[in-house]
């Protein structure tokens, strides 16, 4: 199993808007985000938005990818979300238990 992170430093004040965004998206896009989760900081580097989705492999991780990035509805609703961040990173980890 593997755990896909991305973590996001949105503009100040601006993660609840990201938030929402990214469970909007959940909601539309579910069945191809499988299972996953959005965290915000409690400490750390302030307005951190993450988000984790769970997968088989990564070959399963690449496939959904190529599913949802080919769908312009997602491409439109990802494009308003980047106006609000500043900058991000994906993390792969497999997970062992």
């Amino acid at each position: 199993m593997i755990l896909v992170r991305f973590v996001f430093q949105t503009k100040w004040g601006k993660a609840n808007e990201v938030v929402a965004a990214f469970k909007e998206t959940q909601k539309i896009f579910g069945e191809q985000f499988g299972r996953s989760r959005i965290l915000t900081d409690l400490s750390g580097p302030l307005h951190t938005v993450v988000q984790e989705i769970e997968v088989e492999s990564l070959a399963e991780w690449e496939r959904r990818r190529a599913e949802l990035f080919s769908q312009s509805e997602y491409q439109e609703r990802q494009a308003r979300a980047v106006e609000l961040i500043e900058s991000g990173r994906a993390e792969f980890y497999t997970i062992e238990a």
